[in-house]
Formats: C-alpha cells, structure tokens, sequence
C-alpha cells in the first residue's frame, strides 16, 4: 500500500517535474520560429525592396536608353538632312560656279540694256517736260478763254434776261392783240349773220311768197308714232317708213322739180319736241320743197 501510493506520488511529481520542463523549452521553440520567421519576413522585404529599386533603376536605364536612342536617331537624322544640305549647296556651287560665265555675260547684257533703257528714259523724261511744259502754256490759254468764256456767257446771260423780258410783254401784248383779235373775230362772225340774215329777208322780199297755188302737193305728217304721206292724186294718207319716205320724196322731187310743193303737218299731239319738229320740218323743206330748193 505504501508502495503503491509511493509510486502513483512519485509518477505525479515526474510528471510536474516533467511538464515544467517541457513548456520552457516549447516556449523557446516557439520563440525561436517567431525569430525565424521574423528574420525571414525582413530578410523577404529586403529582397523586395531590392528587387523594386532595380526594377526601378532598370525602367529609368531603359527610358532613358529610349530617349538616348530617340535624340541619337533625330541626331542622325539632322545629320542626314544637313549632309542633303550639304549636297544641294556643293550642287548648287557647282552649277553657280558652272554659269558663272553665262551669269557675267547677262549681267553685261543687262548693263548695256539698262544703259539703254536710261538714255530711253532720259529721252522721255526730257519728253514729258517738254510735254507738261506745253500743258501749262494750254492750260494757261484754257484758263483764259475759260475767263473769257465767263465773261461772255455772263453778258449772253444778262442777253437773255433783257429778251425774255422782251418776249414776256411781247407775248403780253400778243395776248392782248390775240383777245381783241378773237373779239373782232366774233363780231365779225355776228356782223357776218347779220348781214346773212338781213340777206335772207331781203331775198324772201325779193321772191315771191310761198303758195300751193299751181303746185303739185305732197303732204307729210310726222309724230312720235311715225311717218304718213300722201302723195299728189291720193285721197288718203298712209303709213311709210322713213327711208321710204325719203325714196318716194327724192322721186317726186325728181319728177316735179320747181313744181313740188311739200305740205308738213305736225299734229297737236304728236309728242315732238319743237326743236323735234322744226328740224325734220326744215330737213324735209331743204330738200324737196320748190320754195328752198337750190
């Protein structure tokens, strides 16, 4: 019993003892891996941050190998650009070297054409003086008949003014001469009717009065409603149109001649106007009647 109990203490103490052993040196283990991992975390960054500045040194080796190769490349190619230069002006030369001759002998033909061309220009410089010269002398002469022509036109002016007052009273006196023309005229023209009409009294004086005695009568009646005739030996009147009436009158006038005697009634109510009347009264007289007949 007592060995029992002596055993199972004992195994309990190794197994403190055991157990307080053990975790210290877990602890350091751990700590250990801590540290390891520390220093392959820094050791890892390191490389990181090593690798990043050459990769950053080597984009700036390149860009700048770029642009060195850039500004090498646009060197080369001013190079070339002035060696074409080169070229062209060496060409150039060459061929102002080659008509150089033929340059010199065209500046002596120019020389000698300019020359000319002065002596020409020297002759119609001394021209044209002459010209304007000649000018001012007309001009001169323009100027004075201009003054002159002034002057004339001025008194043609003051002419013409003392005549166009002439010609108004003229025509203020050919007006006036005109009016007691046109009023002589007039009096002329009544003096003239007058005397027509105091010839005609005398006439009818002088012939004897119109009578139907010995005559060979027509009779004619006239109204609004138409015209009626009744002609020598008819008993009655009858109705006729006016063109017919004037054929049948022109036959007796022709037949009768100085011996017609042409009788026109015109009834109280016939709706005629008097001056209706009268006229066709006159018409018919005038020319068929023997008393008026020519």
């Amino acid at each position: 019993m007592k060995d029992g109990n002596f055993s199972f203490a004992s195994l309990i103490s190794g197994r403190d003892e055991f157990e307080e052993s053990f975790w210290p040196s877990f602890t350091d283990v751990m700590m250990v891996i801590t540290m390891i991992f520390l220093i392959v975390t820094v050791a890892v960054v390191l490389t990181n941050t090593r690798l990043l500045d050459d990769l950053r040194h080597s984009v700036k080796a390149e860009q700048s190998a770029q642009q060195s190769a850039q500004k090498a490349a646009e060197e080369a190619l001013q190079a070339s650009r002035q060696a074409q230069k080169a070229e062209q002006l060496a060409e150039f030369q060459l061929k102002a070297n080659a008509s150089l001759e033929e340059q010199l002998e065209y500046l002596q033909q120019r020389s000698s054409s300019l020359e000319m061309e002065l002596l020409r220009s020297r002759a119609a410089a001394e021209a044209t003086a002459s010209a304007a010269s000649e000018r001012d002398a007309l001009l001169s002469r323009l100027e004075a008949q201009q003054s002159e022509y002034g002057n004339t036109l001025k008194l043609r002016e003051q002419s013409i003014a003392m005549l166009q007052t002439e010609l108004n009273s003229k025509n203020t006196e050919i007006a006036g001469l005109t009016s007691k023309a046109d009023q002589s005229e007039k009096q002329l023209l009544s003096l003239q009717g007058e005397y027509t009409e105091l010839d005609q009294k005398y006439q009818k004086l002088l012939k004897p009065a119109r009578s139907s005695k010995g005559k060979q009568v027509v009779e004619v009646v006239y109204s609004k409603s138409g015209y009626n005739i009744r002609k020598p030996g008819e008993a009655t009147l009858r109705n006729i149109g006016r063109a017919a009436l004037d054929a049948e009158l022109s036959a007796l006038k022709a037949q009768h001649g100085t011996e017609l005697y042409v009788k026109v009634v015109i009834p109280d109510n016939s709706g005629l106007s008097y001056n209706e009347a009268w006229r066709f009264t006159s018409e018919m007289l005038a020319k068929y009647d023997y008393y008026t007949a020519p």
